[in-house]
C-alpha cells in the first residue's frame, strides 16, 4: 500500500509537461477574430468597392460598376462567409463562439488566459457588432441558429426585428458578465484587456443599435439608451474601439496593401462637394489636392467605366495618405457617434440635455480624431450659418439633416455605417449616380442576398426573403428604414 501511495502522490504533476498545455490560449482565438473581422469589414472589396461606394465618400478611378451598384456575387459569397466562419488565415464570429463554448463549459481550463465572463463578454460584444453589421446590410440573417457548426448546418433566418431585440439582449449580457476588477482576455488587439473600456463600449453600441431601431420601436430605444447612458458610454477619443495596424504586411492596414499594386478608389464630388460648400477642414484630412490643379476636385461619382477612364488620376483628389498608411487603424466604433447619436436621443426625448451641444461635441471629437485640433479654428467652423446647429434648425432645416449630413461626415471610411445612417435619417446629399445605376432603380436600400444562400441554404434563404417583405434585391427596404 506504501508503494501504491507513493507511485500514485502527484502523479498529474509529474506527468504534465509544461511546455506542452492541455489549454491553449484563447487569445489566439480573439486575436484571430478581432484582426479578421476588421480586416474583411475595412479592405477594399466589402469597404472600399461597397460600404464607401454607398455612402458616397469614393468614386471610382476605373472598373466603376460597383458605384453603379453592379456588386460581384462572389464577393457576397465570400464575405457573408467570412464574417460568419472566417477563413484559412483569420478569424470570425466562429472564433467568438468558441470563446464563449470554452469558458463556458471549461472555465476551470482557460480562467488562466484572462476571467472567465470578461472573455464571454468581449466575445459578445463583438459578436453584437458584426451581426448588426450583417443585418444592416441585408435585413434578415441566421441569427439565433447561426454559429452552432454541424449541430444546426443549415440555419433558419431570424427578421431583423428579432435580430434587432436578439443584439440588445446579447449586450445586455456581456455587460453583466464584465468584470472590471478581474483580468481581461488575452489577446485583445483593441484595448488590451482593459474591462473598463470594454464595459464603454458595450454601452456605446447599445446606443447604436437603439437609435437604429429607434423609428419602429422607440419605446424599447428610449429604455435602452437611458440604460446605456446610465451605465456609461465614451466619454472621449480616449475610449474609441480601434484595431491597430502595423507598419508591413501581413499586419498592416489592408488599404494600405491594396494600395501597393492598384489605385481603383479616388475623392467623390458628393463628398467634396459638401465639404467645400460648408468650407470644412476636415477635406485635407480625407483627400488630397488634386496634382494638376492643386484645388479639391471630385470624380463625378457613378460614371460608366469608359467615361470614368476619361478622367486622369492627376485630375482628381486621390485618398489621403493618412487613411492609407499602413498603420492607420481600423474603426469599430468612437465617440463621435456617441455625441451623435445622444444629440438625437436629446430630440426624440429619450434623454434630456441640449441637442446642440452633443451635436458640436460631435463635430469636435470627429475634427480632433482626424487631427484637427486648433480650437479657435474648430469653434469658428461650428459659428457658421450653415454650420450652426441652432441657425440651421431656424432656417427650418429638421434635426435629421441637421445631425445627419454632420454624422455622415464624421463617418468617412466607415462605409457601412454612414449608408446606413443615410437610408435611416434621409438627410439628403447622397445622389443617384451620374450614368444610372446597373441594378436597382436608385441608392440601394440594402445588398442581395448571396447566391451560395440560395443554393446551398434554399428553404432558409426563402424564409429570410419572406421576412423581409418583399422581393430580394437592392430596393427593397429594411424594417428600420421606414422614411
Amino acid at each position: 500500500m506504501m508503494l501504491v501511495q507513493s507511485c500514485t502522490k502527484d502523479f498529474e504533476e509529474i506527468n504534465t509537461d509544461p511546455n506542452k498545455p492541455s489549454s491553449v490560449s484563447t487569445g489566439f482565438l480573439l486575436t484571430a477574430a478581432q484582426k479578421g473581422l476588421m480586416d474583411n469589414t475595412w479592405d477594399e472589396w466589402f469597404n472600399g468597392r461597397r460600404g464607401n461606394q454607398l455612402a458616397q465618400y469614393w468614386a471610382s478611378n476605373q472598373y466603376s460598376s460597383e458605384s453603379r451598384y453592379q456588386f460581384r456575387s462572389e464577393v457576397s459569397n465570400s464575405y457573408w462567409s467570412l464574417f460568419y466562419s472566417g477563413g484559412t488565415a483569420v478569424g470570425g464570429m466562429s472564433d467568438l463562439e468558441e470563446i464563449i463554448r470554452l469558458n463556458t463549459e471549461r472555465p476551470n481550463d482557460f480562467e488562466g488566459f484572462g476571467d472567465n465572463g470578461n472573455q464571454i463578454a468581449v466575445a459578445k460584444a463583438l459578436k453584437a457588432w458584426t451581426f448588426q453589421n450583417l443585418t444592416d446590410c441585408w435585413g434578415p440573417i441566421p441569427f439565433s441558429q447561426a454559429l452552432k457548426g454541424s449541430e444546426v448546418p443549415s440555419p433558419a433566418y431570424d427578421s431583423q426585428e428579432e435580430v434587432y431585440m436578439g443584439l440588445l439582449a446579447m449586450l445586455n449580457e456581456a455587460n453583466a458578465d464584465i468584470n472590471v476588477s478581474a483580468a481581461g482576455p488575452q489577446g485583445d488587439k483593441i484595448y488590451g484587456g482593459d474591462m473598463s473600456k470594454w464595459k464603454k463600449f458595450v454601452n456605446s453600441l447599445k446606443l447604436r443599435v437603439a437609435i437604429r431601431m429607434a423609428d419602429v420601436n422607440p419605446n424599447v430605444a428610449g429604455t435602452a439608451i437611458q440604460e446605456a447612458l446610465n451605465d456609461g458610454v465614451f466619454t472621449s477619443n480616449a475610449d474609441n474601439a480601434l484595431l491597430p495596424y502595423g507598419d508591413a504586411a501581413p499586419n498592416n492596414n489592408p488599404l494600405n496593401e491594396d494600395r501597393k499594386t492598384r489605385n481603383d478608389f479616388c475623392a467623390s464630388n458628393i463628398m467634396v462637394d459638401h465639404l467645400k460648400s460648408i468650407s470644412d477642414p476636415r477635406m485635407a484630412m480625407y483627400y488630397e489636392p488634386a496634382v494638376n490643379s492643386g484645388e479639391f476636385v471630385g470624380e463625378v461619382y457613378g460614371l460608366t467605366e469608359e467615361n470614368a477612364a476619361l478622367t486622369p488620376d492627376d485630375d482628381v483628389s486621390q485618398r489621403n495618405a493618412k487613411v492609407l498608411e499602413a498603420s492607420a487603424p481600423g474603426i469599430y466604433l468612437d465617440y463621435a457617434q456617441v455625441q451623435f447619436t445622444l444629440a438625437e436621443a436629446v430630440e426624440r426625448g429619450f434623454i434630456g440635455g441640449d441637442a446642440a451641444s452633443y451635436y458640436n461635441e460631435g463635430v469636435r471629437a470627429s475634427m480632433e480624431f482626424w487631427g484637427i485640433t486648433d480650437g479657435a479654428a474648430i469653434d469658428a467652423y461650428l459659428a457658421q450659418p450653415n454650420v450652426d446647429y441652432n441657425t440651421r434648425i431656424g432656417a427650418g432645416e429638421s434635426w435629421r439633416e441637421v445631425i445627419g449630413s454632420q454624422k455622415w461626415i464624421a463617418l468617412y471610411m466607415q462605409g457601412i455605417q454612414g449608408w446606413a445612417e443615410w437610408r435611416r435619417l434621409d438627410f439628403g446629399i447622397l445622389q443617384v449616380p451620374a450614368d444610372g445605376p446597373l441594378n436597382g432603380s436608385g441608392i440601394p436600400n440594402r445588398m442581395e442576398y448571396p447566391l451560395d444562400e440560395q443554393t446551398l441554404n434554399k428553404a432558409n434563404y426563402e424564409g429570410g426573403v419572406q421576412l423581409l417583405g418583399g422581393p430580394d434585391n437592392l430596393d427593397t427596404k429594411l424594417w428600420w428604414d421606414v422614411n
